[in-house]
């Protein structure tokens, strides 16, 4: 699997749990019912023009600016 597409964190508007998932294409694999908390952007587009090929370093940088308190705020 190339892993493309999004990693989105999800909270279920009913059952108040958190999911993590991830999506390849805009239009399809989102959960009904949910709301989007945190979403990281994987393709490769959204990283190559400054880490090139490190994806693991982009996606590291990415969790280190992750200001918690406004995710728990949505």
């Amino acid at each position: 699997m190339r892993g493309i597409g999004w990693t989105i964190l999800y909270r279920d508007n009913e059952t108040n749990k958190l999911f993590n998932v991830w999506v390849n294409e805009h239009d399809l694999g989102h959960l009904v019912g949910a709301s989007p908390l945190l979403v990281l952007d994987v393709f490769e587009h959204a990283y190559t023009l400054d880490y090139g090929l490190k994806r693991a370093d982009y996606i590291e940088a990415f969790v280190n600016a992750i200001d918690w308190n406004i995710v728990a705020s949505r």
